[in-house]
């Protein structure tokens, strides 16, 4: 690393990485919708990238309230959601969570259809909304 680059700075480039690659790889639309699962630093840098391409909003997805409060007043996410922390007992359970948490978000700032997901937290539950909430006719099942 360059004597130049801060620390600070050095630290996030791996994850600015991650997130660039990601986006790449999702062929991201202007004017997207997006939802980004995980306010951690991978995910604040997801949702900012996709601002950056042109997405027309960018919702933030986490079960920590003050990490969400964070993205939207720091401009990383136009709105967030805050994630309910439920547990099934089994994969049908775990399932319907994962139905309903899709649901409760597709209400969020009116968010219509969904462009694309970015995953950032390797839960399953947010594994499982994220295809939920990309496939609006799923959720009605």
């Amino acid at each position: 690393m360059p004597e130049e680059l801060s620390l600070d700075v050095g630290a996030l480039l791996e994850p600015l990485g991650v997130a660039l690659h990601a986006f790449r790889r999702s062929h991201m639309p202007k004017e997207a919708t997006v939802i980004v699962f995980g306010a951690g630093a991978v995910g604040l840098l997801c949702a900012a990238v996709a601002k950056v391409k042109g997405a027309k909003k960018v919702i933030i997805a986490d079960i920590d309230e003050g990490r969400l409060q964070f993205a939207v007043k720091n401009g990383f996410a136009h709105s967030y959601f805050l994630v309910p922390m439920k547990r099934g007992k089994d994969i049908d359970e775990n399932l319907a969570i994962a139905k309903e948490t899709a649901a409760s978000l597709g209400k969020v700032d009116s968010v219509g259809e969904v462009d694309v997901v970015f995953e950032c937290t390797g839960v399953p539950s947010c594994v499982q909304a994220g295809i939920f909430v990309s496939l609006p006719s799923a959720v009605k099942i």
